[in-house]
């Protein structure tokens, strides 16, 4: 708003030319009212809508993403093995084992974890091209309703700068 001085009223344009003597007493009061209201952060509230998903972004997001979760597993059954081998939770193990009947019944930690390996890899393959594959058919679904709208809200980003006490020395 801003006051044009012919006419005395205020007129919504901000191409509005005041005098000096208005010009200063005008920021005088918005800078008090922006001080008070400095206090909060402005919240916008804004609607968006997703129409696509790059798959390409997909396949690399997945990919590491299920490889971090595997080499995680991994190192965590390694950890696990060799912490009931130490306390003899395998040797209890096949010993109840061979109770019922069993002749010969022993753990080969090799031979678990080269499974484990190639199964994990094959996981890793799986899952990533399952989101490729989800990602792909969204955006066929998409093309059909338009897309999905999304509400945000977005927060006015202020930065305030502190100054520091300076002591000489």
């Amino acid at each position: 708003m801003c006051y044009d001085g012919q006419s005395r009223s205020r007129q919504a344009s901000g191409n509005c030319r005041v005098g000096w003597w208005f010009r200063s007493a005008y920021t005088a009061k918005v800078s008090k009212k922006s001080k008070a209201q400095s206090a909060k952060p402005r919240v916008r509230r804004v609607s968006r809508v997703i129409r696509d998903i790059d798959p390409w972004t997909v396949f690399k997001v997945g990919l590491v993403f299920h490889l971090v979760c595997y080499f995680v597993a991994l190192i965590s059954l390694v950890l696990l093995w060799n912490v009931a081998q130490s306390t003899g939770t395998l040797d209890n193990v096949e010993n109840f084992m061979e109770s019922f009947g069993w002749e010969t019944f022993r753990f080969d930690g090799s031979e678990l974890f080269g499974n484990l390996w190639i199964l994990g890899l094959l996981g890793v393959i799986l899952g990533t091209g399952l989101w490729v594959l989800l990602a792909t058919i969204f955006n066929l679904i998409t093309d059909l309703v338009g897309g999905v709208r999304v509400t945000v809200l977005e927060e006015e980003v202020r930065i305030i700068a502190v100054e520091g006490d300076e002591t000489e020395q």
